[in-house]
């Protein structure tokens, strides 16, 4: 008598390892799948609140926000997606702080006013001010440097209470963080 499997206990052999590799890998697949969405969501989650802590501190310190806000978010038109204010942290020199959605970055730059005819080394000037013939000051980009990536929209809005939204998106998830930032010396 000779000793072996039969056909059908083969078939049957492989249909079962088939399967069991058919539903170890649809596992495999779907927490791949939740890994990655979850790891795009902390990402886009963290990038909002780096970006927001930022402008939150910076805010709190500056005498004064050159963006006119409106009152409300009420007309979507009005909402402006960039802010100046003026830097409150350095003393020393008269400088303004501009972060603005640049494609899908948020940029941080650093603005000084000179009035027209300026020579160096330069005096920068308050964003209202005018030379002896009217005209007004003009910006100067001290510094332009990225701030945060994956970004749709930002809203800003407020008197002294400023509210922030940041719309953030990649690989089609979406987050929305928003937060209302009370300027000390506003």
């Amino acid at each position: 008598m000779k000793k072996g499997f039969t056909l059908i206990e083969v078939v049957i052999t492989l249909t079962i390892a088939t399967l069991l590799f058919l539903v170890s890998a649809s596992v495999y697949v779907t927490s791949q799948s939740a890994y990655r969405s979850t790891n795009t969501k902390g990402e886009l989650t963290q990038n909002g609140r780096v970006i927001l802590d930022r402008i939150a501190r910076e805010l709190r310190q500056a005498p004064g926000v050159v963006t006119p806000l409106p009152a409300t978010n009420n007309d979507p038109e009005t909402i402006p997606d960039e802010i100046i204010f003026q830097d409150g942290h350095d003393s020393s020199q008269v400088q303004y702080i501009r972060y603005y959605l640049d494609g899908t970055d948020v940029k941080r730059q650093i603005l000084g006013y000179i009035l027209p005819g300026a020579v160096e080394p330069y005096i920068y000037q308050y964003q209202s001010a005018v030379d002896q013939y009217g005209q007004p000051a003009v910006p100067l980009t001290l510094e332009d440097k990225l701030a945060g990536e994956n970004f749709s929209d930002l809203e800003f809005w407020g008197d002294r209470l400023i509210n922030i939204n940041l719309y953030l998106s990649k690989d089609s998830q979406t987050e929305t963080i928003n937060t209302s930032i009370f300027g000390r010396n506003l």
